[in-house]
């Protein structure tokens, strides 16, 4: 019997992340130990040679930045459309306005020629994605958004690729980082902050000391989380046609709140939780610290993967010569996404489907977010269009070729 292959289900851990994520359920004075944080942003400052701050998340590193950056409320934050939409409410958090701009359909990134038409006079930063772990153009960007308007990188695709042999996260102004579960690195959960600027980073670095810890209950909530998924993916198709022991697993999971969620309910309605934002979790950052030491390994096997999926389906994405491409995931434009993505379910294979929607939103939280349809046109072609292959560590070549074979009828 094949394998399952899972796109989003803790991919990147390994035997010793998942020995670890045990351990650290029953030692509970990791979970205090605030030098594994230190340990974990000493590690991260060291890489970038520049400042690190943890936090629970990407999104409140963001917010945290944004409210430190001293500019005007209702200044306007361009955002990529083809992207999540928690980033865009890391702005509305921050009292600040945000903007779409569209993306091309060759790597994913700004389209130039909107994001030229999107800056106006309130325009005071402007947030870079670098899709898929493909460089975006921060050279062209700063001509064409001028000296003053503040870059940040988001490397939540790309963390560890290069462009022209520059590290990417040390192009722009700030970058912020997350180790989400299907990340490049995951902790499970928790964000960075990286500052060039010394001074903002000091105030930053005083803000975020005087934050709330982050939650005992969420830290068992992401740790057994890992551990139950662990358990549950080899026995998730066990059963008959739609009925298995895996998914019948999940769904009491998820109904006793055992699983946890990624994003809380009144995000959707872009409504800051409580509890953010709040420092990392020390328990979590002992897990960060271990995914971060095999970062160049896990990029380096997404690489090969990647390379495999050019050669099996004739894909040709432009790279220029001295990029190193991390291939979170393989995007793929097909015919059916929707057909694509049942059909690779019946053969055990999870696809990704970022972004299925824009901002992977709702339409109440689109409204709320004030994206007007129609203004981002390749995004939303893409959005029906797009889907992701796996490229994890727990990805083979065996696994990578079943996956062609599905998806090859259904390439455009």
């Amino acid at each position: 019997m094949a394998k399952p292959i899972f796109i989003a289900t803790h991919p990147n851990f390994e035997k010793n992340d998942y020995r670890l994520l045990i351990s650290l359920l029953f030692n509970f004075a990791e979970w205090k130990k605030e030098q594994n944080v230190s340990d974990f942003t000493k590690l991260v400052s060291t890489f970038f040679k520049s400042n690190a701050m943890a936090t629970d998340s990407a999104r409140s590193a963001l917010y945290i930045l944004l409210i430190n950056l001293d500019i005007p409320k209702g200044s306007e934050v361009i955002l990529p459309a083809f992207s999540c939409m928690v980033i865009a409410n890391a702005v509305k958090w921050a009292g600040l306005t945000p903007m779409f701009a569209d993306c091309n359909t060759q790597n994913f990134n700004y389209d130039l020629n909107d994001l030229t038409k999107k800056i106006t006079q309130k325009t005071k930063v402007i947030l870079v994605q670098h899709t898929f772990g493909f460089p975006e153009d921060i050279t062209a960007i700063r001509k064409i958004v001028g000296k003053d308007i503040f870059i940040i990188e988001d490397l939540a695709h790309s963390l560890g690729g290069r462009t022209d042999n520059k590290l990417l996260g040390t192009l722009g102004d700030a970058t912020i980082l997350t180790f989400g579960i299907e990340k490049v690195i995951s902790s499970i959960r928790g964000g960075m902050l990286v500052i060039k600027d010394e001074v903002l980073a000091k105030k930053i670095s005083q803000n975020i000391y005087i934050l709330p810890a982050f939650s005992k209950w969420k830290t068992l909530i992401a740790l057994k989380g890992a551990v139950l998924w662990h358990m549950i993916t080899p026995m998730y198709y066990w059963g008959i046609g739609k009925v298995t022991i895996g998914k019948m697993f999940v769904f009491l999971a998820h109904k006793l709140g055992i699983m946890g969620n990624m994003i809380e309910d009144c995000e959707y309605d872009t409504c800051k939780p409580k509890w953010l934002p709040s420092k990392m979790s020390p328990a979590l950052a002992k897990l960060g610290m271990n995914q971060f030491k095999k970062l160049t390994r896990l990029n380096k096997h997404r690489a090969e993967i990647a390379r495999l999926y050019f050669q099996e389906l004739n894909i040709n994405y432009q790279i220029a010569k001295d990029d190193f491409v991390t291939f979170l995931r393989f995007p793929v434009i097909v015919k059916e996404a929707s057909s694509l993505i049942l059909e690779a379910k019946r053969e055990k294979i999870v696809l990704g489907d970022w972004y299925r929607k824009i901002l992977y939103a709702p339409d109440k939280t689109l409204k709320l977010l004030g994206y007007k349809k129609g203004s981002c046109v390749n995004a939303e072609y893409l959005s029906q269009h797009i889907v992701n292959l796996p490229t994890h560590i727990n990805v083979n070549r065996e696994d990578a070729l079943r996956i062609c074979n599905i998806v090859k009828k259904y390439l455009i």
